[in-house]
């Protein structure tokens, strides 16, 4: 999500780490090794004390926690607080035994077997622990929506409103943390219940003509719970004004069951939008075979468009494709007058960013500015 440069960046302190615990804390004689090509599992291999031929696990623990001190620090120095909720490492420990019969090279990595299967289990109980907090916040109806405004440059108003969804402050916050934890805890469901639940109490406030876009991960459209409530004659009566948005992303590890999902929100008399398009490569193919009522682009192709030439000739394409298959297309994360510029010099009229408005706890409230473009309005 963040490129191979972070990823290296961050392999490269927790190295710097290590080997500041090996200075101040352990003997020259022992041993710091990156154990994969990928460089995420590091091993130090430790000499027995000085005046004992085993290490006890008091000294292991004690070693534990110095390596858990540093790295901890220079998480905090380095990663921003959001950043810092979604990173995490384990560690595990083993003793190598002496054992006359067998090669010294087998009994090592016999060792680092031990300490890789302690450390995933260490993994194992972290994610117990998360579950069982994030079953709490469900329990508790901890989701807390704001409704960003989607704005018509040619007609000056609002077209809608999309929810977003967060967890209480704390490490559930940001919201691909809290729907990353609920797939891996099997609570995608639930927690897509309760975000739906929160975003559709925004109905009644809405103009009569304003949309509700909600973001929906594709195998929640195959909630039991979900195509019983499509067929509410309460949901039925708002169904129009509707919109479902499917990340294009989902497309690419399981277009089956994208398109499934996209088929069953359409048969429901919802609406479909194709969110994030231009963050992977499908993009066109998914646009031509589920034929969405709303196109969203990606946001970092607006990132700096009016610097860049190649994001500028593909928000064009996109544009222009969309333009002759009659599918309204949405720009995301516009910021600056600069992108806007591009954006309208385009024909681009549907927008949404921080440039016109906040999001906002409720529909209609907060400050919404219109810019004034020639040719629009």
């Amino acid at each position: 999500m963040y490129g191979w440069q972070s990823f290296d960046e961050i392999v490269r302190g927790f190295a710097s780490c290590l080997k500041g615990v090996k200075e101040s804390s352990l003997r020259k004689e022992d041993a710091l090794a990156e154990l994969t090509v990928y460089g995420n599992v590091f091993v130090l291999v430790v000499s027995p004390p000085r005046r004992r031929r085993m290490i006890s696990p008091r000294d292991l623990a004690r070693l534990r926690e110095r390596i858990t001190t540093r790295l901890d620090a220079y998480l905090r120095r380095t990663l921003e607080a959001q950043l810092l909720h979604k990173f995490g490492y384990v560690i595990g420990a083993a003793v190598i035994k002496s054992e006359p019969a067998v090669r010294v090279e087998r009994l090592v990595y016999g060792a680092i077997d031990e300490a890789l299967a302690e450390a995933a289990s260490a993994k194992d109980r972290m994610l117990q622990e998360k579950a069982r907090e994030l079953k709490a916040i469900l329990q508790r109806g901890q989701i807390f929506t704001t409704y960003h405004p989607i704005l018509d440059l040619r007609s000056r108003t609002i077209l809608g409103y999309e929810a977003l969804s967060r967890g209480p402050p704390g490490s559930f916050e940001a919201p691909d943390v809290l729907f990353r934890m609920a797939y891996d805890t099997d609570l995608i469901w639930q927690l897509e219940r309760v975000c739906r639940s929160r975003a559709m109490r925004a109905l009644r406030r809405l103009d009569a003509d304003q949309l509700l876009f909600i973001n929906t991960e594709p195998l929640a459209v195959l909630d039991p719970e979900l195509l019983g409530a499509m067929r509410d004659s309460t949901v039925e009566r708002w169904a129009g004004r509707v919109v479902f948005e499917i990340t294009e992303r989902a497309a690419i590890t399981d277009f089956t069951t994208f398109r499934q999902a996209v088929q069953l929100i359409k048969a429901s008399v919802l609406k479909v939008a194709i969110d994030d398009v231009g963050a992977a490569y499908s993009g066109l193919r998914v646009m031509a075979e589920v034929e969405p009522d709303f196109v969203k682009l990606d946001m970092n192709l607006t990132r700096d468009a009016h610097n860049s030439l190649v994001k500028s000739q593909l928000i064009k394409a996109i544009a222009r494709f969309c333009e002759e298959a009659r599918l309204p297309l949405v720009v995301e994360g516009v910021e600056s007058e600069e992108e806007l510029a591009v954006l309208t010099n385009l024909g681009v009229h549907l927008v949404q960013g921080f440039l016109f408005a906040r999001p906002a706890k409720s529909p209609g409230q907060g400050t919404v500015r219109f810019p004034e473009i020639a040719g629009f309005g």
